[in-house]
């Protein structure tokens, strides 16, 4: 005979004990967030494929997971602690976290010299503490989790265009072999338009016809650069044969 839960069971998962739980949890997801924003801020700031939504959107998770081990009473309405140990959805959590985690990578796709699917992964993380919260019956902090998520994955994503930031371009130059090119001048000719080249990630290749550079630029916090000119004056250059540039995030 199938047994359906009393109303005391039910409202035990929105007794005063478990909503005091639910609000420092929601709390700490709330901070975690917040400080997530701040480390991925620096990172999208540097033209880096992982910036403020996936941060926070993995410190939230992180939050998300490892704060419901301090609740244990407060798991399941707090029903289970006379007959099952913690034990049990500890080590689901951890099988759930692993399994997660090749999910995840599964949709990072690299393509040429950038990185996509970062903040869908990390969105499929925090997917899985919201299954966790819900399934240990802390209700308040799953809803709260997914309302943060969307915020994070909408409005944070809106908040990270609006806030200056560099923009990363990658230069490929091919020159005829008889020409000995002025790294000097292709330098003051970034900057003239805008772009500063890293000279850490300057790249020389030779074969028998052609030299091949290869370099970083950054574009400054307000991005006004002037591809097109650039172009326009590279086309200019003695003995350059073709030449690409591509913007770049990773």
């Amino acid at each position: 005979m199938t047994h359906f839960p009393d109303n005391a069971t039910l409202l035990s998962f929105w007794s005063p004990a478990s909503l005091a739980g639910n609000i420092t949890l929601l709390l700490h997801l709330i901070g975690s967030m917040l400080l997530g924003m701040l480390v991925g801020y620096e990172r999208s700031y540097h033209g880096r494929a992982a910036g403020m939504r996936t941060f926070s959107l993995v410190c939230m998770a992180s939050t998300g997971i490892v704060a419901t081990f301090g609740y244990p009473d407060l798991w399941f309405g707090g029903q289970q602690l006379a007959t099952v140990t913690t034990d049990g959805p500890s080590r689901a959590m951890q099988g759930i976290v692993t399994g997660i985690g090749f999910l995840g990578a599964g949709v990072i796709i690299r393509e040429g010299r950038s990185v996509s699917g970062l903040s869908t992964a990390a969105s499929i993380w925090v997917a899985a503490a919201i299954g966790i919260l819900v399934g240990l019956g802390l209700y308040l902090a799953a809803i709260t989790l997914s309302l943060l998520c969307a915020f994070s994955m909408s409005i944070i994503l809106q908040i990270e265009r609006w806030l200056p930031k560099q923009k990363r371009f990658f230069f490929e130059l091919c020159f005829s072999a008889d020409v000995q090119p002025d790294s000097a001048r292709m330098r003051a000719l970034t900057a003239e338009f805008g772009f500063h080249l890293r000279g850490d990630t300057f790249s020389i290749s030779l074969t028998r016809s052609h030299q091949y550079y290869a370099f970083t630029a950054t574009t400054g916090p307000k991005n006004h650069a002037d591809i097109h000119g650039l172009s326009q004056a590279l086309q200019a250059l003695s003995g350059l044969e073709k030449f690409s540039i591509s913007p770049t995030r990773n």
